[in-house]
């Protein structure tokens, strides 16, 4: 089974290659975004605890966010592939996935994309992206610019250990669509697993 990480800031077009990724590649695609907002629109206690630290622009807490994430893994064991996208979000969160794969023989993560971006162009594509979706997480500039502090401050530094450096592949994310898309599918398709 393959475990690809998309990773990077909010906004920077993780969801959309996600997307691309499980059509052509029949993976299963786990955002923690997607989930924690499906909880919030059906009002469960999930969505409403979560609801409370997207709203300030912070990170829901491990435990919140890795008892999810669990649950959604186990429920995807006979799939292809996995595409984390916005998970790990914290070194906490890697030690957590790294040990649930293990436990339920799994295989490892073969794969980090990071997506680098610029924070200007940053923002204004999650304030756009607010004003298109109604999404209360990009619809100003306060939470999107705390959004951003809390990714540089909690996430950013989380797969900077050596054992990760032969994973990890970084993405010009102000690149387009498609060639960002082409990029990710030939790296993996190099994996040979």
């Amino acid at each position: 089974m393959i475990h690809i990480i998309l990773f990077g800031p909010p906004g920077c077009g993780k969801g959309t290659q996600a997307k691309i990724l499980k059509k052509k590649l029949g993976l299963v695609h786990l955002s923690t975004g997607m989930i924690f907002r499906h909880h919030i629109k059906n009002k469960t206690s999930l969505g409403k605890l979560s609801h409370y630290y997207i709203n300030q622009g912070v990170l829901v807490p491990d435990q919140i966010t890795t008892n999810m994430l669990n649950i959604e893994i186990k429920e995807h064991i006979q799939s292809k592939g996995i595409i984390y996208d916005g998970y790990p979000r914290t070194r906490n969160q890697v030690f957590s996935l790294e040990k649930i794969l293990e436990s339920l023989s799994l295989g490892r993560i073969n794969i980090i994309f990071f997506f680098k971006i610029n924070k200007k162009l940053l923002i204004n594509r999650l304030l756009k992206r607010g004003k298109i979706s109604h999404r209360d997480d990009d619809s100003d500039i306060i939470t999107v610019q705390r959004r951003i502090e809390e990714y540089n401050k909690e996430t950013s530094f989380i797969w900077n250990e050596k054992k990760w450096k032969d994973h990890f592949i970084e993405i010009n994310a102000s690149s387009s669509i498609s060639e960002i898309s082409f990029f990710i599918e030939k790296k993996i398709l190099n994996l040979n697993i």
